[in-house]
This record gives C-alpha cells, sequence and structure tokens, in this order.
C-alpha cells in the first residue's frame, strides 16, 4: 500500500494556529481544490482525531482514536473504538501503533490512502517510514506561532520530485519522495 502524506504549512512552518484554528482559515482556494482533488483520488484518508472535524467525502475517512467519546460525543462508560469500528457518521475508527493501523488498512484490500494530520499522526507514521510521498503545500502567509507539521523532533530524508505554483500569490506544492 502506498501512503501520501498531504499537509498545507505557512512560510513559517506552522500548519495550524491551534486546536481550532487550522491552516484552511490562512490557506488558498487553489490548495483547498488541488489537495481534494488528489485526497479522492486514493482509495481513502487517515486523519486523527482532530483533524478529524473536517471529513473529506467521497471517500472512507479513517479516523485514529484512542477514545470513541473524542469523535462521537458518547459518553464515558462506552466501550471505546475498537478496530474497524464503523461509526454512525461513516467513518472508520481505528486505534494501534502506526504499523498496526496501517497493516489494518492494508488488509482492508486499499492500494493508496492519503494521510491528513495533525502532528502527532504525521509523526507516527513518518517515524515508522511507512510514508511514500509528501506533497507539502506552502501558503505564502506567516503566522508566527502554533501546531507544526509534526509534534517531536524527527528526521527523515527525502528527494524532491517537484515543484508546482498553485497561484499568482505564490502557494506552492513542493512534491517529495522516500529516499
Amino acid at each position: 500500500m502506498k501512503m501520501i502524506l498531504y499537509m498545507a504549512v505557512s512560510i513559517d512552518g506552522i500548519a495550524a494556529l491551534d486546536d481550532e484554528h487550522g491552516i484552511e482559515e490562512y490557506g488558498s482556494p487553489e490548495d483547498r481544490d488541488f489537495f481534494l482533488g488528489r485526497a479522492k483520488k486514493c482509495g481513502a484518508v487517515v486523519m486523527g482525531r482532530k483533524t478529524a472535524r473536517h471529513k473529506v467525502g467521497g471517500v472512507p475517512n479513517i479516523v485514529l482514536t484512542h477514545s470513541a467519546k473524542d469523535c462521537r460525543g458518547k459518553p464515558d462508560n462506552d466501550t471505546g473504538a475498537r478496530d474497524n469500528d464503523s461509526g454512525a457518521d461513516g467513518r472508520i475508527y481505528m486505534s494501534g501503533s502506526a504499523q498496526e493501523v496501517y497493516d489494518k488498512i492494508a488488509a482492508m484490500g486499499f492500494k493508496k490512502v492519503a494521510l491528513l494530520g495533525g502532528p502527532a499522526t504525521n509523526e507516527q507514521f513518518l517515524r515508522a517510514g511507512l510514508v511514500d510521498e509528501i506533497f507539502l503545500t506552502v501558503e505564502p502567509v506567516t503566522i508566527g506561532r502554533g501546531i507544526h507539521f509534526a509534534n517531536q523532533p524527527l528526521e527523515t530524508r527525502w528527494t524532491l520530485a517537484g515543484v508546482k505554483k498553485l497561484n499568482k500569490q505564490g502557494t506552492l506544492v513542493l512534491h517529495y519522495k522516500a529516499r
């Protein structure tokens, strides 16, 4: 299975101001169109529970969580998110290590999935060496503070495969492949 990470950041490397205000508030419509078009060509999208507040239509949304309450608002005594637990909202909830989740998704028959973050989710899959490509949109804005691309220090190596300018303001998509 191929896993492709999609992320947008400001020039100063910020992916979101906080848990409620993501790059979509600062991002361009051209990036939104680029991202949605690419994500929908994948078999499914994978995201953490906070990112899951933004559902991607047209493809299965796989949400990584430790607690079903986080995503579905059920009471604390709920049994929690179980492997491949489909919620009433049409999402698939999974838990486990990055490798375990990757294996579960591959076993479901998906050939290509889009990894959408957030930072903890990105970090887990990158650290495990499971990401094949990255499409990083750089929006021409500075935010100054906020949430980064990954939660923890992380060193991985990539090769630039392409650059695409999305608009006259200078929104760039950088395409990287794993070395």
